[in-house]
């Protein structure tokens, strides 16, 4: 049988100079494919972004700028501003283990920690890069100074606070509160703050309604051609399947990975679903 692509990832690193403020832009992005699906919202399984500035003389990250555009869960940007914890960190030797310290397994994501460790080896090839442009006299092209990034994504940049609202992206106010950390009442959209797909925020989702008996327990789902999935031997890689964490308490309370809204919504409506349908 001939090879057929089952799977795409890519990581993209660019390293940008700014002689005014003598820093490195470092841009990187990841994102994972799965061109056969036949449901377009779950083609790309993740669009993520990571943008550090990083200080010439002394290779020291003053700026961290984590977004994410595509994901699995929509408590998945709530980690995003444990990424300032690598303000101040240098990607000289020891980088890698101050990586795990301050945004390894539940204190981040996968995804951003890769991002942010390959990175670091970019980064020490653009510096020996600087230092041959200066010998050389190298005049580099201005027109390939980096583009803006799109007003949605610079606010899916700010940090996301857990009941707080976010500038640039849409909230449901449920009532007796904000939105939180576990989400809104069962029946109303649920907004996921720092999505900036095109189309809007696309975190925007209605959580499931009640389940049926037929989704009841995994014989009953692979019946009706629904295989249940549990945790992936990723678990505990990041906040979300960290122990306790909003993925095994999905899947408890009734989540179906590849069968439920992609991304899954937030843990709230499950546990509200199955509080109306105990049964389900």
């Amino acid at each position: 049988m001939a090879a057929a692509l089952l799977h795409r990832r890519s990581i993209d690193i660019e390293v940008y100079t700014d002689d005014d403020d003598d820093v490195f832009v470092v841009r990187t992005r990841l994102r994972d494919i799965r061109p056969w699906h036949p449901d377009a919202d779950r083609v790309v399984m993740h669009d993520i972004e990571l943008d550090l500035h990083v200080r010439q003389d002394d290779l020291r990250i003053v700026a961290v700028e984590p977004r994410m555009n595509a994901y699995p869960h929509a408590e998945c940007p709530l980690i995003n501003p444990n990424l300032q914890r690598l303000v101040g960190l240098s990607v000289r030797g020891g980088f890698t283990r101050a990586l795990r310290e301050h945004i390894g397994g539940a204190e981040g994501c996968a995804h951003l920690h890769e991002l942010a460790r390959t990175a670091g080896p970019a980064i020490m090839q653009a510096t020996m890069g600087a230092r041959a442009v200066r010998r050389l006299g190298v005049t580099l092209d201005p027109a390939t100074a980096p583009p803006p990034r799109p007003a949605a994504a610079a606010a899916a940049a700010a940090p996301i606070i857990p009941g707080a609202a976010t500038p640039g992206a849409a909230a449901a106010t449920p009532a007796g509160g904000a939105p939180t950390a576990t989400g809104a009442p069962t029946g109303e959209a649920v907004a996921v703050a720092g999505d900036s797909r095109p189309g809007g925020v696309r975190g925007t989702r209605t959580p499931p309604p009640p389940r049926g008996a037929e989704q009841a327990s995994a014989p009953a789902a692979a019946e009706a051609g629904k295989q249940p999935v549990g945790p992936p031997p990723g678990a505990a890689s990041c906040h979300i399947w960290a122990s306790d964490g909003v993925a095994s308490r999905k899947l408890a309370a009734g989540w179906i990975p590849g069968v439920d809204a992609y991304p899954a919504p937030v843990l709230a409506a499950f546990e509200q679903a199955r509080q109306q349908d105990p049964v389900g």
